[in-house]
């Protein structure tokens, strides 16, 4: 594993832990969605040029639309601040908005269904510069049922509304759009690769289980990981560090297409290894690897 791997899948570690520590101290679900946001803006605040600023609001255009209510937005800090920032709301031009991301606690059907909502009213306002909408994408750090379950969610969503990209934690999940082709929803685990004696990954091969232990992880190369069932290839352990990794990659990418920042130097340390996933098909059929 290079340096860069090792990093993030010991920043998604260090994420977790402060999000556990601090949900089982503060019981209620909107302070602990509050925090669990911030937790991953401290993250991007080490990773996006300084340039750029990191918040939460709503967006609004020159027609009077406006957003929901939107978890994080990377928006133009050094030329264009936000309109308004109050306590408790910050209103941002569209024009200044380069990429929302929606935070979510835990991945339930509905909560799908809220970020395409979401989704279509951030698409829905115009641009006086005539630009491309922002990303959109979502970061969940649980899932609510199996991957094969999540994936028929989020298929079922019109292409329109689903996330550009999209990462869950656990058990290590991770899909996008695939570019100009927006009715093509690549998605499925990100596994843990099993290693030569040298430690490197072995493409196209993962730990797996024949059955899952108790507590649904495993312990693999000093570090734990959890263990879920994809249909049609059995238990298999996730790599949460590398789903963020990519997920961040994507958004990175997505900032540098729309020449808001210079191509990522990120890009070039992730193998084609390290970029393989466990697909998971709409039919249900065996997942291909990419």
């Amino acid at each position: 594993m290079n340096i860069v791997e090792q990093y993030w899948s010991s920043a998604v570690t260090r994420l977790q832990a402060e999000v556990d520590g601090f949900n089982k101290l503060i019981g209620h679900a909107g302070e602990q969605g509050r925090e669990n946001e911030l937790s991953l803006s401290r993250l991007l605040e080490n990773l996006i040029p300084k340039r750029l600023g990191i918040g939460s609001g709503v967006i609004i255009d020159k027609e009077g639309r406006r957003s929901n209510q939107s978890d994080i937005i990377i928006y133009d800090l050094a030329d264009q601040p936000t309109l308004m920032a109050q306590s408790s709301q910050v209103i941002f031009p569209v024009e200044v908005v380069h990429a929302v991301i929606e935070v979510k606690t835990n991945l339930t059907a509905s909560e799908v269904e809220d970020c395409a909502k979401k989704k279509r009213s951030v698409d829905a306002l115009s641009s006086s510069g005539g630009g491309h909408s922002p990303h959109f994408s979502v970061l969940a750090y649980d899932a609510w049922a199996s991957p094969d379950t999540v994936a028929k969610h989020l298929r079922r969503v019109p292409e329109t509304e689903r996330p550009d990209s999209i990462c869950i934690l656990n058990p290590g999940l991770y899909g996008q759009s695939v570019e100009n082709t927006p009715e093509t929803f690549s998605f499925g685990l990100v596994p843990l690769h099993e290693r030569t004696d040298d430690g490197s990954r072995k493409p196209e091969s993962w730990v797996t289980l024949e059955r899952p232990t108790a507590n649904a992880s495993i312990m693999e190369y000093g570090s734990s990981y959890p263990v879920t069932k994809v249909k049609d290839h059995g238990f298999i352990a996730g790599e949460p560090g590398r789903a963020l990794l990519l997920f961040c990659d994507a958004l990175l990418l997505a900032l540098a297409s729309r020449r808001v920042i210079p191509a990522p130097a990120l890009a070039h340390y992730l193998t084609s290894t390290a970029r393989e996933i466990l697909q998971i098909q709409e039919s249900g059929s065996p997942g291909k690897k990419d």
